[in-house]
């Protein structure tokens, strides 16, 4: 026969037990999630960089909690790579955000109806006024504001996202000690002085016809634009290989904390603003850290 006391204690028992199902069931959804978007991601946070006027300035901040609209994103970049090398998934509970470090867990709270959600933030965005955060599709319609398309929310950061592998292994002992923060300085031997712009040449021959020039490479050039850092060559090359519509593209080793990094570079101009012109066809693609360095 079953007590009053009896029955308390089997209640708090279920509870309890149910308490670490819901908790290991959305540990399990996490790991899935992150290996669903593993092939190529790092630990990054990025340099700031310049969208229509406005400047951003990406830094680890583990006390972060703002409000603001929050926005998504869907079909259009389905499937391809975010800013920290990672698939974009639409249908995961994913979020670009303009400065937090890259991949890291956030808390999203709907201020409009009291629904929260923790996404992994690995994009950068959103890049419209005001804006706050940029969620997954089905991040949005997790937290009921789809069909509106924004909605005021509360973002609380949580801490780092565990990275995996391409085969969904989770990587052990990769995590830095650090994200990767600091402007990678070039070496002296892949350092180059050029003179001040001047009238292109017209070469001809002697029949008139006019000689075809190469086009000058990236390290021949004052202004350059950085598309990424990485700290494995192969996921530099397979950028470089994405970039082959631009020209030219150079991967440049850089050393950073006794670290080896690559950098990859495009769009050499000795005026600035031919190189902006450069910068915005790739945040137009999608390249959103892409940023602006002099050479």
């Amino acid at each position: 026969m079953e007590t009053p006391i009896l029955r308390t204690k089997i209640a708090l028992a279920t509870v309890i037990l149910l308490a670490g199902c819901t908790s290991f069931s959305e540990r399990r959804a996490q790991e899935e999630q992150g290996r669903r978007v593993s092939a190529g991601g790092i630990y990054k946070i990025g340099t700031p960089y310049e969208i229509e006027g406005d400047w951003y300035y990406p830094k680890e901040d583990t006390s972060y909690d703002n409000t603001g609209i929050a926005s998504w994103y869907g079909s259009k970049f389905h499937g391809r790579r975010t800013a920290n090398g990672e698939i974009f998934d639409m249908d995961l509970l994913t979020a670009a955000h303009p400065t937090l470090p890259m991949p890291v867990r956030a808390k999203v709270t709907n201020l409009e109806n009291g629904r929260s959600i923790v996404v992994r933030v690995n994009d950068r965005g959103p890049f419209a006024k005001n804006r706050e955060i940029d969620m997954s599709r089905h991040a949005a319609d997790m937290l009921g504001f789809k069909e509106k398309g924004t909605a005021r929310v509360r973002v609380q950061y949580l801490g780092r996202a565990p990275l995996y592998d391409t085969s969904g292994r989770l990587i052990k002992r990769q995590e830095p000690d650090r994200f990767i923060a600091k402007k990678p300085i070039t070496p002296k031997e892949d350092s180059k002085v050029t003179a001040a712009p001047i009238e292109p040449v017209d070469v001809r021959t002697s029949d008139g016809k006019a000689l075809s020039k190469p086009v000058p490479d990236v390290e021949e050039k004052r202004y350059a634009v950085q598309v990424g850092v990485f700290s494995m060559r192969d996921n530099a090359e397979a950028l470089r290989t994405r970039l082959k519509a631009f020209a030219p593209v150079k991967i440049v080793e850089v050393e950073m904390g006794g670290a080896k990094f690559y950098r990859v570079k495009m769009g050499g101009a000795n005026i600035r603003a031919d190189a902006r012109l450069t910068l915005e066809k790739l945040v137009a693609a999608g390249h959103t850290d892409a940023v602006i360095i002099e050479q």
